[in-house]
């Protein structure tokens, strides 16, 4: 009898440690501040392209407009409830292997956000992978001037598939997609 209370005892001891232990509140690990995001804004993107674009890769001015927020259809988290950019620049590129070069292109590019302020970023990478009909143009940099100086951002463009006979005979002179640019 007495080997059944030591166990019964034993029992209740551990039972109460576990009880203990629930009661005791736990550290819960929270994301360090610079992981949270600055902005995270989405909206649309258009470029327009000068050639048209054609099955063979040819030097091409490439204008990008991009409307973020309640400008472009989308919305921001942040203090801004919109922004706006517009670059250029030029690359060889072509319908059929659209994104060549992207990888070399080293963007700047200047939100203008409500209220008048600016954060100017510079993407030296980008890459571009077509998957499910789309494809999806992936920059990451910083940003060196503005709101949000030396923070990191990601801008990601989704872009529907161009269609195949557009591109046979040289008749792309623009594309339209989703846009998402977040600083971290």
């Amino acid at each position: 009898m007495l080997e059944l209370e030591e166990a019964v005892c034993r029992s209740l001891t551990a039972l109460a440690g576990v009880f203990a232990l629930a009661a005791t509140p736990m550290a819960v690990a929270t994301p360090a501040q610079a992981d949270t995001p600055l902005i995270v804004c989405t909206g649309s993107v258009t470029v327009d392209y000068n050639p048209p674009l054609g099955p063979l890769p040819r030097q091409t001015a490439q204008g990008v407009a991009e409307k973020l927020g309640t400008s472009g259809g989308g919305s921001c988290t942040g203090p801004f409830a919109a922004g706006s950019a517009s670059t250029g620049f030029d690359q060889q590129v072509s319908c059929l292997l659209q994104g060549l070069g992207d990888t070399l292109v080293h963007n700047v590019v200047t939100y203008h956000w409500q209220g008048g302020q600016t954060s100017t970023i510079t993407y030296p990478v980008t890459t571009v992978i077509h998957a499910g009909n789309q494809e999806i143009v992936t920059s990451t940099g910083t940003v060196t001037a503005g709101y949000g100086v030396g923070s990191l951002s990601e801008r990601i463009a989704v872009y529907p598939s161009l269609d195949v006979l557009d591109c046979l005979s040289s008749a792309i002179t623009q594309q339209t997609g989703l846009l998402t640019v977040t600083l971290i």
